[in-house]
């Protein structure tokens, strides 16, 4: 028997005192769990997640004020909760709190791949942003110098491949890329190393029988043979090895002699019976689950907290009841207030400075204080407290007035190398040589100060007499009119001597430095100061610091991350703050951002989705936020596929409003300029009924990189707006009548896509395309009802050029035409309708309009390290919709 013949076993849990203790027979069978997440509409932001439910609290069990109840001081506020269904296809479990969970089969002489490796996982983990290395597949152990190969996750989300030729010494190999997450987060991983040669190549695919894709770049490893060892192969968490286990769920491994070769283990989880121990693999091995690992059909449908606990009695207390409902992360990252530091008041003190002096002062402030404890704050004369607030990668700074002077003392350090570092921002150079900034220390340069003038440098030590040390004039651009950093260090070399080095770096550009080289020993810095001469007032300055290593804590955080990618910039940010954030696809696919300025966590999280144009929500499988970007919404192969006939689907109700048109949309870049679209014919143009709907206008502003980008993302919103198809807001799939739909339909998140075939003739030609919102879901005993919240989801088929299916450009006759030319890191979303562009070149300045039957809309920007994306068209419309096809400005043509 299955469900719903048996009943659906929904198991709810929390968090009792840090313990995951299941509750289920307190749960009220009678009554329904209900579950929503996600968008209640198309283009909103996402309400945190909730779940319902009644428990039963027989003598108050579940009372957090009863100190009768065993759960005392172990339930509140905040509890952690979790609800989840045993249901669809087992696998190997491998939980959260289960930190040595491991599949292990002993070592043979098959195993000892001592030729050419294939060794191939297909995993699903909860844990890919662990920001720790995660261990996957190997056969490896450090006892007795084991060692064989180890595939791991990185944590910053590539693959590493360690291997041994002798079982102790040990080379390990990063992918070049990334592994691109898809939105289900199930991935097959493989690796292949050629012994003859030393190349090691990486690849991915949906499934562990490919089509596999190589991941980056072929990466050269020292030839040879892998030690034979005697360790066991495993896989989950790698025993003797220090490294975070892996969390979630794995399918299948395999491992084969020779790249291709012949299989030598081949290891399929989803075969062996729910809750088996042991269990024979296709090639003959024995594979016995440890430590938590189990194979499972248990599915989490909600991860949240429970912060309510309100109890209901009958008249003679004999049934205690708590009526409450949980509530996902976002609930409690929408109280924050607290606004997040500039990027280098929070980057700073990370790379361990002995001090550090930000000078974010309000503008009442007489002293500078400093986060390093045990630093003492310093009082400067003539600084103008929080005047200028120009650079972005930090608060308001101070302006230096004229006989402005200040003395920072640095406490005492271990004599060696040390670095000062500052941001400044000087309008011209003083035509007379003056002194800038002076370094006290404790060597024989016990004053080292930098000295400027007009178009020159000066770099010079003196001793405690003031007698010279050493000094090195340098001709050098006037580091002036933009924010610049000015770093000297003193670093130890050979034969006593010590290289005194000056560099100047044009934030977010250039640098420029030169050396001076005494034989002296460098000591410590004892104090930082400058009594600004004649020619310095006016200068902006701030961000003081002293490190007693060499260090890079300033790069990037001084222009606030200025180019960032959307994905990059949140993996940052939740990494920093601790917060479990996964983002599926490529994160170089996500839209490149503007600098990133105070605000709190989950408001530049959201502005990172807005500006992106993707979906910002909550991971089910534990406490934390899921990311879907724009791009992994294209092209989507259907999640789920229901006939129109399907039993259990619910009536389509198809709604014709305006709820959602925008046909004339401006994008204001902050700080910067906008760009403004509107749909000049189709249906949902801008012109007055009949030939269009009348205006419909929207102006947002988005934290973006350039001001190219503005039109773009106008002229996407704008598509997005005006596709002229009919809404189909909800549909409803009541699973206890079509159980054969369960797998599917626990896979489905916010962002993929479902297809509705079949339609009656009553309606339009289909299929129906929709994207996936958000759900509601009702889970009773023998009932199972989701509401699913969509959107169309014909705007989100689009051309790709380098496809051979989605790339036609003039393939036939009558197809679709490109009217202007994309560069190849073109990675703007961008359609072809006919519109009038109106490009505002300064904020709120009038521009001259123009007519174009195609828009195409790029940036020309470029930001270091980025690869570039595959070139988007739009889709070109099939014959199902003709007045989609003229309000997107091309001809319906047949596949």
């Amino acid at each position: 028997m299955a469900f719903p013949e048996d009943p659906l076993n929904a198991r709810v849990e929390f968090a009792v005192g840090g313990v995951w203790t299941d509750v289920t027979e307190h749960t009220q069978t009678r009554d329904i769990i209900t579950h929503t997440r996600g968008r209640t509409g198309e283009g909103q932001q996402v309400d945190p997640a909730t779940c319902s439910l009644t428990l039963r609290s027989p003598d108050g069990l579940y009372s957090p004020r009863n100190p009768r109840s065993p759960y005392y001081g172990k339930i509140g506020r905040n509890t952690p909760m979790r609800v989840s269904l045993h249901a669809g296809q087992q696998r190997l479990l491998l939980p959260d709190n289960a930190p040595t969970a491991r599949a292990t089969t002993p070592s043979t002489t098959a195993l000892n791949i001592t030729g050419n490796l294939d060794a191939r996982i297909e995993v699903s983990l909860t844990n890919w942003d662990a920001g720790s290395e995660v261990d996957l597949f190997g056969k490896y152990q450090t006892t007795g110098n084991q060692r064989s190969w180890h595939l791991s996750l990185t944590g910053t989300g590539g693959l590493l491949m360690r291997v041994s030729t002798d079982g102790n010494a040990v080379t390990g190999y990063l992918s070049t890329a990334t592994v691109p997450l898809p939105p289900s987060g199930r991935i097959a991983l493989r690796v292949t190393r050629d012994n003859t040669t030393g190349v090691v190549t990486f690849y991915t695919a949906p499934t562990i029988n490919g089509t596999w894709t190589q991941l980056g770049q072929t990466v050269t490893t020292p030839a040879g043979a892998i030690f034979a060892s005697t360790a066991p192969l495993t896989v989950g968490d790698i025993d003797t090895l220090a490294f975070t286990a892996p969390s979630g769920s794995v399918y299948a491994a395999q491992l084969r002699n020779g790249i291709n070769g012949t299989v030598v283990a081949d290891v399929d989880f989803t075969a062996p019976a729910i809750g088996a121990a042991s269990f024979v693999d296709a090639t003959g091995l024995t594979w016995t689950l440890a430590n938590g690992a189990a194979i499972s059909d248990k599915r989490m449908r909600f991860s949240g907290e429970y912060s309510d606990w309100p109890p209901r009695w009958s008249s003679g207390g004999h049934l205690v009841t708590v009526e409450g409902e949980g509530a996902g992360i976002l609930r409690r990252l929408n109280q924050g207030k607290k606004a997040l530091q500039s990027t280098l008041r929070r980057r700073i003190p990370s790379y361990n400075p002995i001090a550090y002096w930000p000078m974010e002062e309000g503008p009442d402030a007489t002293s500078a204080f400093s986060p390093i404890p045990g630093v003492k704050p310093f009082t400067p004369r003539g600084f103008d407290f929080a005047a200028d607030d120009t650079l972005p990668g930090s608060s308001p700074l101070p302006v230096i007035q004229v006989g402005a002077s200040f003395v920072a003392p640095v406490p005492a350090a271990p004599a060696g190398t040390w670095q000062v570092e500052m941001v400044y921002n000087l309008d011209a150079m003083p035509v007379a040589e003056t002194t800038l900034l002076e370094v006290r220390t404790s060597g024989k340069a016990r004053r080292v100060r930098v000295r400027v003038m007009t178009g020159q440098v000066t770099i010079d030590g003196l001793d405690v007499e003031d007698d010279p040390v050493f000094s090195k004039v340098a001709l050098a651009p006037n580091f002036t009119g933009v924010w610049n950093r000015l770093r000297l260090k003193a670093v130890p070399g050979t034969g006593g001597t010590t290289e005194y080095n000056l560099t100047w770096i044009t934030i977010g550009e250039g640098s420029l430095g030169f050396s001076a080289t005494a034989t002296v020993t460098p000591g410590y810095v004892t104090d930082v100061r400058s009594s600004f001469g004649t020619g310095l007032d006016g200068m902006r300055l701030g961000h003081l610091a002293v490190f007693t290593t060499e260090s890079f804590a300033f790069n990037y955080a001084d222009h606030g991350f200025n180019g960032e990618t959307a994905g990059a910039r949140m993996i940052r940010l939740a990494a920093e703050e601790g917060l479990p954030l996964r983002v599926v696809g490529s994160i170089s696919d996500t839209m490149p951002m503007g600098p990133q300025r105070p605000g709190t966590l989950l408001g530049l999280l959201q502005e990172c989705a807005d500006a992106d144009g993707g979906i910002l929500g909550e991971d089910r499988e534990r406490l934390g936020l899921l990311y879907r970007p724009r791009a992994s919404q294209y092209n989507q192969t259907p999640a789920l596929v229901l006939p129109y006939t399907q039993r259990g689907l619910g009536a389509l109700e198809p709604i014709e409003d305006d709820q959602d048109v925008r046909n004339d949309v401006t994008v204001e870049r902050v700080g910067g300029s906008s760009g403004r679209v509107e749909a000049l014919d189709g249906p949902l143009s801008v012109e007055d009924p009949p030939l269009g709907i009348g205006r419909y206008d929207d102006s947002v502003t988005l934290n973006l990189h350039d001001d190219g980008q503005t039109e773009a993302v106008a002229a996407w919103l704008v598509h997005l707006g005006t596709w002229d198809e009919a809404r189909y807001p909800t549909v409803t799939i009541r699973l206890h009548r079509a159980p054969d739909l369960i797998l599917a339909v626990l896979g489905i998140t916010e962002g993929d896509l479902i297809r509705i075939t079949d339609l009656p003739d009553f309606l339009p030609p289909g299929p129906i395309d929709l994207i996936v919102q958000g759900y509601t879901e009702r889970i009773g005993v023998r009932t199972w009802e989701i509401d699913l919240v969509c959107a169309p989801g014909g705007p989100w088929m689009v051309g790709v050029t380098d496809s051979t299916a989605r790339g036609r450009v003039d393939a036939n006759p009558g197809g679709s035409v490109l009217a202007l030319p994309t560069p190849a890191d073109d990675r703007q979303p961008w359609c072809t309708l006919r519109a009038r562009v109106c490009s505002a070149r300064s904020r709120g300045s009038p521009a001259s309009a123009r007519a174009a039957t195609h828009r195409i809309s790029r940036s020309t920007s470029s930001s270091a390290g980025r690869p570039p994306a595959p070139k988007r068209l739009l889709r070109r419309p099939g014959t199902r919709s003709p007045a989609a096809s003229r309000a997107a400005g091309v001809s319906p043509t047949a596949d």
